[in-house]
Formats: C-alpha cells, structure tokens, sequence
C-alpha cells in the first residue's frame, strides 16, 4: 500500500517535489503557529493550590550553604535518587534550576513557583498542556458552570515519576433484591395541532 502510495509521488518532477514538501512544511509551521496562539490568548482556569506544602521546602535550608552541582548524578537522600521521568534525557536542573532555589525554572529559562509547575510541564508537554487548559484532560474542581477551577499537573501525577499506576475498576452498584421492577408508562400524545392534548393509553 505504501508502495503504491509513493508512486504518483515519485512520478513528479524534482522541482514539483521539492515546491509541495516547501508548502507541506510551510503549512504545517503555519497550523503549530495558530494553535500556540489559540492556547497563548485562551483565558487561564484557576488553578487549584497545593494542599500541603512541600515537604524539604523551602530549598534554601540547605542550599544556601551548598554550591550548586550540575554534574548529573545518583543524588542522596532526602533528595529523588533516579527520575523515572523522560526517559533518562532530563535531569533536576531541567525543572529546578541553578541558581533558583525557591522555585522551579522554565525550557526558557524564566522563573517560575512551584503553584505555576503547570507552566514547566507544559514546556515540554505541549499537547497535554493545551487540552489541560481547554477543559480537556485533567479534572475540574467545581462544577461545570462559571468560573473554571481545575486542579494543576501534580496534583495527579509524581512530577519524578509521572506515569501512573493501572487501576482495577469501581464495582457496578449492588441492586436492591426483592423489588419488583416498575413497569414503564406509555402514554400516547397528540401534536398540539390536533386539539386533542395528551391523552393517556388505558
């Protein structure tokens, strides 16, 4: 299938080739283009805060006394040994920062607090990111009228290791034996049209 695919394509001209992929990419650099600006000016849902605050908060106890270590390495206690998170291509510093202590830092490198951790997830998850802000994935904290509450990426997922464990599914509700089941009433109704109203079946 694929091989057939490929033939119009091949019967082109170099030139006629080489002008579709340059529209193709350029069309596609147009759409990733659009969608960053329907996530950029889409209004931001409340966020949720922490429930408890983290526990070796703040960092400074200790790292106001220690220079900091870029080398990647196993770390020790109290801090995460390994991350089972990206697949060993990110480290500490990638979310955590040099220098910054007291929060966390973006792909771009602007400082952000551990409230906003949504805005480091999505540098990187950018699908999940956008759908999150849209309504999409994740879970709502009120109800499903009026100002939107949501709750942000960690409330859900081990920021050191995301993935989250499979879970057997709820029981179906018990049903309550020795009921009779009610039979369903049918009533036969009349367009409005007709005159005649409703008029229930004997």
């Amino acid at each position: 299938m694929a091989i057939k695919a490929l033939v119009p394509w091949m019967a082109l001209p170099r030139s006629s080739r080489v002008m579709l992929l340059i529209v193709l990419l350029a069309g596609a650099q147009w759409a990733g283009a659009q969608g960053a600006d329907s996530v950029a000016q889409s209004p931001m849902p409340a966020v949720v805060p922490r429930a408890e605050p983290l526990k070796f908060a703040p960092c400074e106890q200790c790292h106001q006394f220690l220079q900091t270590n870029s080398e990647v390495r196993t770390l020790m206690a109290p801090h995460v040994r390994e991350l089972a998170h990206g697949d060993g291509r990110i480290w500490c510093l990638n979310c955590h920062g040099g220098e910054n202590h007291a929060g966390l830092v973006t792909l771009l490198g602007e400082a952000a607090s551990f409230e906003d951790g949504h805005e480091v997830c999505g540098g990187c998850h950018a699908r999940r990111y956008r759908d999150w802000r849209f309504g999409a994935h994740g879970k709502r904290a009120d109800s499903w009228q009026g100002e939107r509450t949501v709750y942000g990426c960690t409330h859900c997922h081990d920021p050191h290791n995301p993935a989250l464990a499979p879970r057997a599914p709820e029981p179906p509700p018990p049903v309550r034996k020795g009921l009779d089941r009610p039979e369903p009433q049918r009533e036969s109704r009349q367009p409005a049209w007709a005159g005649g109203g409703a008029e229930s079946a004997p």
